[in-house]
C-alpha cells in the first residue's frame, strides 16, 4: 500500500528542522519550513560536528561537501594553565580514520538549505509562527494573527531552545537554562592553535578558555575562541574597556595574542546562553517537538547540532515504517535513551567546568588523572565525546 502523503509545517530553519524537511520530502510528502528570520543569515559560533551528525549529513547527501569546508578535529585536549594535561581523548583510539569536525554553523545552515530549496521545498522566510492549534484532524497554524497555509496532517516544532510553542506537544516543557554561557569570536588561525584539536584551558569551575578549528573561509583558516562567562555579568563586562577582559584571556593562554589582536570591540564578542529543556514527551496528536526546542543542553559535551540530526533522521524513517501515530511513539521509544544519556550526562559535566563550585577543582583532577590512564574508561568518555553512546551505531569512520 502506498504511503499516504502528507502536509507538513516545520517550525524552525535550524538544523532539525531543514534536515527533517529535506528526509520528509524524499518520501513523497509536501513540507513548508517556517522560519521568523527575514533572510538566511550568516551568524552563530563554531561547532564540532561528530561522527553521529556526520553519518545523518552522508545520508542527505550534503556531507563530502562540508568535509571539504570543515577542520578535520582528532583531540580533545584540556589543560590546567600550567600546562599539565586534565584529559586527553582520541578519536583514533575507537576507530581508525575516526574524527570530529570543526565547522562554523552558517556553513551547515547553507548546505542544508541549499540541498532542500533543490530539491523543491519551501522556505517561508520572515514568518514567526505565534500560536497553532489542532481543527478536525488538521493543524491551523497563525502569524501575527493572520491564518498561515490551509491546514497540516503534521507539526514538527524545531525552533530552538526558546520555543513558545513546544507545549502544543501536551508535556508541560520547560527551559530552565543554566546561569554560566560564553563570550565567543571566530577570527584567524595564524599558527597558534592546532587545526586537529579542541584545546581548552581551565582553572578551577570558575575559568575556561577553548579553541576549535573551524575550518577555512575564503582562503583563510578559522579558530573559534570561547570564554567562560556568567549571563548575568555580560552587561557589567561590556561596561568595562575591553582591554581588561583580553587581559583575563591571556592570562590563561598567552598564545592568544595574535586572535584578540582582531577583536576590535564588544561588538565583535558575542554572547551564547545555554539552554536546558526537559520534556517528557516529544511527540503528541501529530505533532512532535525535535532538536533544542525538545532538549537543549550545555554544550559541554558538543552534541547539539548532532543530536538535533539523529532526530530528524529517526523521524523519517519512523515515520516511513509506521506512519503518523505509530511513526511519532516509535520515535519517542527510539531516541529516549540516547537522548535521556546526554541530557543526564551535560547535566552532571557542566558544573564541573562552569559553576561557582570551586571545591569540584580538585575531584575533577583526581577523577580525569585517574580516568584517562584506565583504558576502558577514556574509551567510554570519547564515545561519549563522539556522540556514539546508545546512538544506535549507525555510525561509519568518515572519509
Amino acid at each position: 500500500m502506498a504511503q499516504a502523503r502528507w502536509r507538513v509545517a516545520v517550525i524552525g530553519c535550524g538544523t532539525a528542522g531543514p534536515a527533517a524537511a529535506i528526509l520528509l520530502g524524499r518520501q513523497g510528502h509536501e513540507v513548508t519550513v517556517f522560519e521568523r528570520a527575514p533572510q538566511c543569515r550568516p551568524v552563530g559560533a563554531g561547532f564540532l560536528l561528530q561522527p553521529t551528525g556526520m553519518a545523518v549529513l552522508r545520508e542527505i547527501g550534503i556531507l563530502d561537501g562540508i568535509l571539504e569546508r570543515a577542520a578535520k578535529v582528532r583531540r580533545l585536549h584540556v589543560v590546567h594553565p600550567s600546562g599539565r594535561t586534565l584529559l586527553d581523548l582520541h578519536y583514533g583510539e575507537l576507530r581508525p580514520g575516526l574524527f570530529g569536525a570543526g565547522l562554523h554553523r552558517p556553513v551547515l545552515m547553507e548546505h542544508l538549505i541549499h540541498s532542500l530549496e533543490s530539491e523543491g521545498g519551501r522556505i517561508e522566510w520572515g514568518r514567526e509562527i505565534s500560536s497553532a492549534r489542532r481543527v478536525n484532524g488538521k493543524w491551523q497554524l497563525h502569524a501575527g494573527g493572520e491564518s498561515v497555509g490551509d491546514g497540516f496532517d503534521l507539526l514538527i516544532i524545531a525552533d530552538g531552545a526558546r520555543s513558545k510553542l513546544r507545549d502544543l506537544a501536551g508535556t508541560g516543557g520547560v527551559n530552565r537554562g543554566y546561569p554560566w554561557g560564553a563570550h565567543w569570536f571566530i577570527g584567524r588561525n595564524d599558527g597558534a592553535f592546532r587545526e586537529d584539536e579542541l584545546y581548552q584551558i581551565v582553572k578551577g569551575t570558575r575559568k575556561l578558555c577553548g579553541f576549535l578549528a573551524t575550518g577555512h573561509e575564503g582562503g583563510q583558516r578559522l579558530v573559534s575562541l570561547f570564554w567562560s562567562v556568567r549571563v548575568n555579568d555580560d552587561e557589567a563586562w561590556r561596561a568595562r574597556p575591553l582591554g581588561e577582559w583580553k587581559r583575563e584571556v591571556l592570562d590563561l593562554c598567552p598564545r592568544a595574542q595574535g586572535l584578540l589582536e582582531q577583536i576590535g570591540s564588544w561588538d565583535d564578542i558575542l554572547l551564547a546562553r545555554y539552554g536546558d529543556v526537559r520534556m517528557r514527551r516529544w511527540h503528541g496528536d501529530g505533532v512532535v517537538v525535535l532538536g533544542d526546542a525538545g532538549h537543549a543542553m550545555s554544550p559541554q559535551l558538543g552534541q547539539g547540532v548532532n543530536l538535533a540530526l539523529a532526530d530528524a533522521s529517526c523521524l523519517a524513517r519512523c515515520l516511513a515504517e509506521g506512519g503518523m501515530a505509530a511513526g511519532l511513539r516509535s520515535y519517542q521509544n527510539r531516541r529516549r535513551l540516547n537522548l535521556r544519556y546526554y541530557q543526564l550526562a551535560t547535566r552532571w559535566l557542566t558544573p564541573w567546568f562552569q559553576s561557582d563550585h570551586e571545591w569540584l577543582a580538585p575531584m575533577r583532577g583526581v577523577f580525569f588523572s585517574f580516568a584517562r590512564h584506565l583504558a576502558p574508561a577514556r574509551k567510554f568518555m570519547t564515545r561519549t565525546m563522539a556522540g556514539m553512546v546508545l546512538s544506535g551505531g549507525n555510525e561509519k569512520s568518515p572519509r
